[in-house]
């Protein structure tokens, strides 16, 4: 199929971007990437009567290291998430995420801001994203605010954005040396969304011992769901195999996943238990 016709702007600043969406407001669709929008509008899931697009908006596709963080321009794409040495060095659970999301033209095209804003509840980042206590910001006619990224994903498909709101960075704290982290997923093929991802950071003490942990899972619910009581678990005590096993058996027990064409909730239950072990094991032998 092809979209209904639609009305297309791509302003070259950010204050005729937002001006856009507020002029036409729930008739207008925002474009980064494409890659979520464009196949929507293809099969008339969505019929924006504009299309707003950001590709010439300067300074939004960058990665810099600046005073303690780093920072991400929205229009970022995952090609150049996984591909910067600053990104692997620093943040490799989030190269982890920008290695596997889509096939090679989506990572081309695709955007980290769209991404996030587009919200999916079984996509990569939005687990990645809580899990190293990004803030996401967004630029709007009423000025600019950061969100933590905790409080960004309020549901499938939707954020806390307000309806002529632009993402326009995403700001992530630098690790401490001593910060590790993984992210894996299953997925039916390799360009598939997750059935299942786990998104690990820990920190490693003396002796063996975390002495913090933020495990958070996609696509076992709407939004992003940490899990708080394995946490709990390997801050408990020395990680070694049981460990990492009890804190997998523990991400399971609260959880209350969907059953889709993909796979069925007690399925996602089992695979939950098991990428919470593995994504914790990578996470903690990676020094």
């Amino acid at each position: 199929m092809i979209p209904r016709a639609f009305e297309y702007f791509d302003p070259p600043t950010l204050e005729e971007a937002t001006g856009l969406l507020e002029q036409y407001g729930g008739d207008a669709k925002l474009m980064a990437g494409g890659q979520s929008l464009l196949p929507m509008m293809k099969l008339r899931m969505v019929s924006p009567a504009v299309v707003v697009d950001l590709w010439r908006v300067p300074e939004l596709d960058r990665i810099r290291r600046d005073d303690g963080v780093i920072r991400i321009g929205a229009m970022t794409t995952h090609y150049a998430l996984h591909s910067s040495e600053l990104i692997r060095s620093t943040l490799p659970v989030l190269a982890d995420a920008a290695r596997v999301v889509g096939d090679p033209l989506v990572r081309n095209l695709g955007t980290i801001g769209g991404s996030a804003a587009h919200a999916a509840h079984n996509a990569d980042y939005p687990a990645v994203l809580v899990a190293l206590g990004a803030e996401i910001k967004a630029v709007g006619t009423n000025g600019e605010r950061s969100i933590a990224a905790a409080d960004f994903f309020t549901d499938t498909f939707t954020t806390c954005l307000e309806p002529a709101e632009i993402v326009t960075e995403i700001t992530v704290p630098i690790p401490g040396d001593r910060d590790l982290g993984a992210y894996l997923k299953l997925s039916r093929r390799g360009t598939d969304f997750a059935i299942v991802g786990v998104a690990a950071v820990l920190t490693k003490g003396e002796a063996g011992r975390c002495t913090g942990a933020r495990v958070v899972l996609t696509g076992v619910g709407d939004t992003p769901v940490r899990a708080t009581e394995a946490e709990e678990i390997l801050q408990a005590g020395p990680v070694d195999a049981d460990r990492i096993h009890e804190a997998g058996e523990a991400a399971r027990r609260d959880l209350d996943p969907p059953s889709d064409v993909q796979a069925d909730a007690n399925y996602r239950l089992d695979i939950s238990a098991v990428y919470v072990r593995r994504s914790v094991t990578a996470a903690w032998e990676r020094a």
